[in-house]
């Protein structure tokens, strides 16, 4: 039997995977649906809390939201034996803008966010969810249904430090891993753009984009995602 675990994005609680959990149990009745939050993690200990965050899932199928799906391919890099396959829901190979990927968030706007965020973490939590149900035609709808986690500031910051440092883009151009990107056409914090360039990367890995929806993905379109990752499973299976 398939397991699968749902990794939620920076800041937010185990319970915004609730929905996608749900109707990806409806659609695959035998496969087993873990949510799991985002344990405390930092840049300078990344090798040992990815080894430990490792320990705590199930073998089997990863699927991330946004820091989630860049987790999930960084875990998969490193442990291939006990993760078959990665699912990444509105994420990026880098979520900042680099040289060679263009198609991500400017640095400059990366870095004005991490300091607003140091110095009025509050205030910026509002902002931030506002960013991601920006583009929803339900977004005042999602925003009240966004549940953030119970993390200290600190450990949110140094969280928002990985996000700006990580790059898959390696990993995915090695093209060994089995993978699902799915993408989000309104999405504010990861541009849709985006999916031609993972395709090029990575010709093996699906790629694909819901035209209506905002980077509250798998809280605002459960039912596609779960579709589109079922296919992607059952397709493996057969």
């Amino acid at each position: 039997m398939t397991s699968i675990t749902l990794l939620p994005g920076w800041a937010m609680a185990t319970a915004t995977m609730e929905p996608l959990r749900g109707a990806l149990q409806e659609r695959l009745p035998q496969t087993r649906v873990d949510c799991h939050g985002l344990p405390a993690m930092q840049m300078s200990s990344i090798e040992p809390d990815l080894a430990q965050l490792a320990d705590e899932l199930a073998p089997g199928v990863l699927v991330g939201w946004s820091l989630g799906g860049t987790l999930a391919l960084q875990l998969m890099r490193r442990f291939p034996e006990r993760f078959c396959a990665v699912v990444t829901l509105a994420s990026n190979a880098s979520f900042v803008c680099r040289k060679t990927w263009p198609d991500a968030m400017p640095a400059e706007t990366f870095k004005t966010f991490y300091n607003d965020f140091r110095d009025e973490p509050e205030q910026i939590l509002k902002r931030f969810a506002s960013l991601v149900t920006q583009g929803s035609e339900q977004a005042r709808q999602l925003r009240k249904t966004l549940k953030f986690d119970d993390a200290g500031h600190e450990q949110r910051l140094h969280a928002l430090a990985l996000l700006g440092v990580l790059d898959s883009r390696a990993m995915l151009a090695r093209g060994t891993v089995p993978l699902l990107h799915c993408l989000a056409g309104r999405d504010a914090l990861v541009p849709a753009a985006v999916a031609k360039p993972l395709a090029e990367l990575d010709p093996g890995a699906t790629v694909v984009v819901h035209p209506q929806a905002s980077h509250a993905l798998p809280l605002e379109q459960p039912l596609w995602v779960a579709e589109q990752i079922a296919g992607f499973v059952q397709a493996r299976h057969a």
